[in-house]
């Protein structure tokens, strides 16, 4: 799957190497980010509130780092502008998100490319493997500009 679109995959990565210049140039606003603040992640207390939990990816990074798993709605991204007075960067989320499309198609195809044998996990790998890889090559990431 991957070396049937090697082309679309590097070009991908070049892609993800010019978002990275552009969010860099930009060079301000770094905070603390968890990396991986999906529903998963999170731990209803008794009170109601809740808690970030699984802080292993922690790092400085823009918010949108955290954003571009939190929502994909702009009116969510609208709320967080109105809230910290801080505009979201298209070109930040983009990055982040080809980010993690990336590590997935490194991670799954690691998985696939050495000794397994088929299970459940091998084949959720091989499906998100397959479709990650489509979405790859759909085209690009970058918003315009």
């Amino acid at each position: 799957m991957v070396e049937a679109h090697a082309g679309a995959v590097l070009e991908r990565l070049a892609e993800f190497d010019r978002l990275a210049a552009r969010v860099r140039e930009r060079g301000d606003g770094l905070v603390v980010t968890h990396g991986e603040p999906h529903p998963g992640n999170l731990i209803r207390r008794a009170d109601g509130s809740l808690l970030l939990v699984d802080w292993d990816t922690v790092g400085l990074a823009v918010p949108e780092r955290d954003l571009s798993v939190v929502s994909r709605d702009p009116a969510g991204l609208d709320a967080y502008t109105r809230v910290t007075g801080r505009r979201v960067d298209a070109a930040a989320l983009a990055l982040y998100r080809l980010r993690w499309a990336l590590a997935d198609v490194a991670d799954f195809a690691m998985l696939l490319c050495g000794p397994h044998e088929r299970t459940p996990d091998t084949e959720t790998a091989r499906d998100g493997l397959a479709w990650t890889v489509g979405r790859l090559a759909a085209g690009p990431w970058s918003p315009p500009g």
